[in-house]
């Protein structure tokens, strides 16, 4: 925003969602609760110690019925990040520890993981895949969520992005496949 090593962050996701949940289908569909968040660069890369950002961010209850969690909830990710290849091959670790709502809108802490190698396939153009956890606490979840997930990002400027995932559950209490598309843009 002013700086390299700030960026302020505003989301809004829209879910249409099908479960099961004591043997009757069950259909959530909606804008999602907004998303706020700053992320602040701690560190660069030098050699093999990455670069690292702090990213605190919240959800503020701006959702449609059926979807808002009705609060705020915060939380924040630790994101450290490796060039591996110059301009062709960057891995990315991210730890989060965040509040979370369930499917009966009561709130937990979940805390969670991910590791994200990205693929420069042209100047514009970037796949990636990435494995991904969710790991419930202080609830009745059922336990974690383990996702394989893989997409591309197409780079229309330096500062504008489009980009399309889709991805599988790799356990039993995670959702069968997810998708999802979505823009960003840098000021």
């Amino acid at each position: 925003m002013f700086v390299d090593w700030f960026e302020f962050r505003i989301g809004q996701s829209f879910l249409n969602r099908e479960r099961t949940e004591a043997g009757a289908r069950k259909r959530d569909n909606g804008a999602q609760d907004l998303y706020l968040g700053v992320k602040l660069a701690l560190t660069e890369q030098h050699q093999y110690l990455p670069q690292i950002a702090v990213i605190p961010q919240m959800t503020v209850p701006t959702g449609s019925n059926g979807v808002t969690a009705d609060r705020v909830l915060p939380g924040v990710n630790v994101d450290f990040g490796w060039e591996v290849i110059k301009d062709l091959l960057n891995i990315e670790l991210l730890i989060a520890t965040n509040r979370v709502a369930d499917n009966a809108r009561q709130s937990h802490i979940e805390v969670a993981s991910g590791l994200t190698a990205g693929i420069a396939v042209t100047r514009r153009l970037e796949a990636f895949i990435e494995w991904d956890a969710f790991y419930p606490t202080g609830t009745t979840a059922t336990g974690p969520q383990h996702y394989a997930v893989g997409g591309f990002v197409y780079f229309i400027t330096k500062n504008v992005a489009v980009d399309i995932r889709t991805g599988v559950g790799l356990n039993k209490q995670a959702n069968d496949v997810l998708a999802g598309t979505g823009f960003a843009v840098r000021y």
